[in-house]
C-alpha cells in the first residue's frame, strides 16, 4: 500500500476554524504520517522525514500558497524520485485545487484518500504534469515552483481582490473568482490611467525577443485547464509552458476580451494579443508578479526566468 503523509497548514483559511488537533487525530487513526510545519525550515525537515519513511503521496492540507511551498521544497527532499501530490482544498483561495482536482476537504477527504490507498487504487487516478519554475538570474532568491503566474493588470487585480476578501471575510471559490474577474474588468476598462496604460515589460520566448512596449497583462502556466470554461491561451509550440502576452492599449479590447478568455483569437488580434507555448520565458519587470496567489518582486535587475520545472504526479479523484 502506498504510504501517505499529510502536510497540514493550520493557518490556511478553512483550517483556522477546525477543531484543534482534529487533523492529527484523523491522520493517526488512518495511519497517515502527519506534519504541521510553522516555518520553511520545518517544512524542509518534515518532507525529508517523509522521504526517509517512504511516503509515496504527500497530501497538502492548505491553499494555493501551501501547495506552492510544498512543490518548491519536495525536489530537495526526494531528489529525482518525486512523490505524488494530493490536495485537500483548505485555503482562502483554492484556485490550483479547482484547476487540478482535489481529494476533498478535512478529515473526510483524508479518509477517502487513505481508503483509495488501502485498495491500491491511487495509481489509477494520478495525472502527471510539470510545474512552473521561476528563477532569479541575479541570485537574489532561490527558485520557486508553482502552477500559475500573472503580471501587470493581473497583479493589480489580485491585490484588489485580496483586499476585498479581507474586508468581507469571503473565501468561497465562486466569490474569489468573481472578485478577481471584477478586479480585472476594472483593470481593463477602468478610467484610472495606472490601470489602463499597461506596465513596462520585456519578454523573450525561448530566447527570441518579443515586440517591445508596455504590457496590459501577462500570464503563464503549465496547467491544461482553468475553470468556468475560461482558457486564455492558444497558439502552437512544443514547450510545456503556455503564455498570454497582451500589449498595452491593444486594438479593440472590448471586442477581443471574450475571444481572449475563451482562447479563440481572430486574425486581426495577432499583433497585440500573443499566445503560444515555450520551454522558457524571460521577463524584465518593474513591478511584482503573482505566483499562485502571492506577490514576488522581480529582483534588483527586474529579471526572472520561467521554465517548465519538475514533473509531479497529481492525484485527481
Amino acid at each position: 500500500m502506498t504510504r501517505l503523509g499529510l502536510v497540514h497548514n493550520p493557518r490556511s483559511g478553512r483550517n483556522r476554524s477546525a477543531v484543534a488537533g482534529s487533523r492529527q487525530r484523523a491522520a493517526d487513526a488512518l495511519g497517515v504520517r502527519f506534519a504541521a510545519p510553522a516555518t520553511a525550515d520545518e517544512l524542509r525537515r518534515d518532507l525529508a522525514d517523509f522521504a526517509r519513511q517512504g511516503v509515496g503521496i504527500v497530501v497538502i492540507d492548505g491553499g494555493d500558497g501551501t501547495v506552492r511551498e510544498v512543490l518548491t521544497q519536495l525536489p530537495a527532499a526526494y531528489g529525482d524520485d518525486l512523490p505524488a501530490v494530493a490536495i485537500l482544498a483548505s485555503g482562502r483561495t483554492n484556485l490550483v485545487a479547482a484547476a487540478i482536482g482535489t481529494g476533498g476537504r478535512g478529515p473526510a477527504g483524508l479518509k477517502r484518500l487513505a481508503e483509495l490507498a488501502r485498495r491500491r487504487k491511487l495509481a489509477d487516478i494520478v495525472r502527471r504534469r510539470p510545474v512552473l519554475t521561476v528563477s532569479w538570474p541575479d541570485g537574489s532568491r532561490p527558485p520557486v515552483n508553482g502552477l500559475f503566474l500573472g503580471a501587470a493588470a493581473f497583479t493589480r487585480a489580485v491585490g484588489v481582490a485580496q483586499a476585498a476578501m479581507g474586508r468581507s471575510g469571503v473565501a468561497r471559490k465562486p466569490a474569489v473568482l468573481l472578485t478577481i474577474a471584477w478586479s480585472l474588468r476594472r483593470a481593463l476598462f477602468g478610467t484610472q490611467p495606472a490601470w489602463t496604460a499597461g506596465e513596462p515589460m520585456a519578454v523573450a520566448v525561448d530566447g527570441a525577443a518579443q515586440p517591445a512596449g508596455d504590457r496590459l497583462i501577462f500570464l503563464a502556466t503549465t496547467l491544461d485547464r482553468l475553470m468556468l470554461g475560461l482558457w486564455p491561451f492558444w497558439g502552437g509550440g512544443r514547450g510545456a509552458v503556455r503564455f498570454l502576452d497582451v500589449a498595452a492599449e491593444p486594438e479593440r479590447l472590448g471586442t477581443a476580451l471574450w475571444r481572449v478568455l475563451r482562447g479563440r483569437p481572430a486574425p486581426w488580434m495577432a499583433t497585440d494579443y500573443r499566445s503560444g507555448r515555450a520551454d522558457s520565458l524571460a521577463l524584465t519587470l518593474d513591478r511584482p508578479f503573482i505566483l499562485d496567489g502571492e506577490a514576488f518582486a522581480a529582483g534588483v535587475d527586474g529579471r526572472i526566468v520561467i521554465q517548465a520545472g519538475p514533473e509531479f504526479g497529481f492525484v485527481v479523484p
